[in-house]
């Protein structure tokens, strides 16, 4: 009769333990759909740019509870509180300035792990993978180096407060931010942010932030639903930025950097014609990468982001310019009546007709609620 006490009380402390844990995480990795159509009605509040009006509903059962001044190149972070306790990280994306644009366009890579001279007064250490071969995009790195200490202070505030789930959201700008965001604040000492804090991420329209090893790393780190992307199959946005695959970007093993594999049962003329081609496949591609570094790294820091930072040295970049997508993809199908949708937002430049909330939010309804 002990042992069966004994083994009833083991049982119920399991029990408690399991039932608290799964209290604890309030998140349920995956793509939600109401949970996305709530943080685009998030998003839609930051006014990304001056013809973007919120013509989605309130986001039910959330207040917006900080709203950071807008820093650097113009970029800014809200907080939101759901009913729940579920925190709500939402980052802003371009707005219609230039500098906020030059954020965008200053589209060098820098390696994944070290620091930016941000003034005099501020260096940004950061680690966002664990490869040395890892880049991301400069401006966007720069976003959130502006952006980091405001984030890091709300959650240690809250955490106070016993919030200890989070969603990050990002549309466009915002969200390339927050994929960076979700890396560092993965790798971040310990010391910074409590250790039992968990996050989920919604990356909406976002362009690629970085390069194959650090999409590698970010789908490593987020893996099992815990990080998404989502766009629309119309929006040229998550196309960029531009992206060159040279022959050095493959993986250490690959057939290009053993000649001797590739060639050993040529003949002495079919050999010399291989590497003829190969040399002028290299040259071209390396040729076409260092003119990318050339316009979106030197050229948009002299002409535009040392003007609006004047204490930010120019880093050393990382040459590398094959940007890659990262997150699990949910794709946004155009829908019938999409059309007469981005037809219908007056004030929005054609260029951006399908980039805006407003076609994610009708495709989102279509789709997965048949509205």
């Amino acid at each position: 009769m002990r042992f069966i006490k004994f083994f009833f009380a083991l049982l119920f402390l399991f029990y408690i333990n399991i039932s608290a844990a799964q209290a604890e995480n309030k998140l349920k990795p995956g793509f939600d759909p109401l949970e996305y159509r709530q943080l685009l009605e998030i998003s839609a509040r930051q006014l990304d740019t001056p013809w973007t009006y919120a013509t989605e509903p309130f986001p039910e059962g959330c207040k917006l509870d900080y709203r950071s001044d807008s820093l650097g190149l113009n970029n800014r972070v809200d907080f939101w509180i759901r009913d729940d306790s579920v925190g709500i990280i939402s980052i802003r994306g371009t707005v219609s300035r230039a500098n906020s644009w030059a954020e965008d366009f200053y589209a060098a890579m820098v390696p994944s792990t070290g620091s930016l001279i941000i003034n005099k007064d501020f260096v940004f250490i950061y680690k966002l993978a664990e490869s040395p071969r890892a880049s991301v995009h400069t401006g966007w790195l720069t976003g959130l180096a502006y952006l980091s200490e405001p984030i890091i202070t709300k959650i240690n505030e809250y955490h106070a407060r016993g919030i200890k789930n989070y969603l990050i959201m990002g549309h466009s700008q915002g969200g390339a931010i927050a994929y960076l965001l979700t890396s560092y604040l993965y790798y971040l000492d310990k010391e910074r942010i409590p250790a039992d804090i968990n996050f989920k991420t919604y990356c909406s329209a976002p362009p690629k932030p970085g390069n194959l090893f650090y999409s590698y790393d970010y789908d490593f780190i987020t893996r099992g639903g815990w990080a998404l992307r989502i766009y629309n199959s119309e929006d040229w946005v998550p196309q960029t930025p531009i992206s060159v695959q040279t022959l050095k970007d493959f993986s250490e093993v690959n057939p290009y950097s053993d000649r001797e594999f590739l060639v050993e049962k040529m003949n002495f003329i079919d050999k010399i014609i291989f590497d003829y081609i190969l040399g002028r496949l290299s040259r071209t591609l390396n040729d076409s990468r260092d003119l990318l570094d050339e316009y979106f790294g030197k050229m948009t820091y002299e002409y535009s982001i040392s003007k609006f930072l004047p204490e930010f040295p120019e880093p050393i970049y990382s040459k590398d310019s094959y940007y890659y997508p990262c997150g699990v993809p949910v794709v946004l199908m155009k829908q019938p009546g999409y059309e007469e949708v981005i037809a219908n937002q007056p004030g929005v430049p054609l260029l951006f007709k399908n980039h805006m909330i407003k076609p994610y939010y009708f495709l989102l309804n279509k789709i997965y609620f048949h509205k």
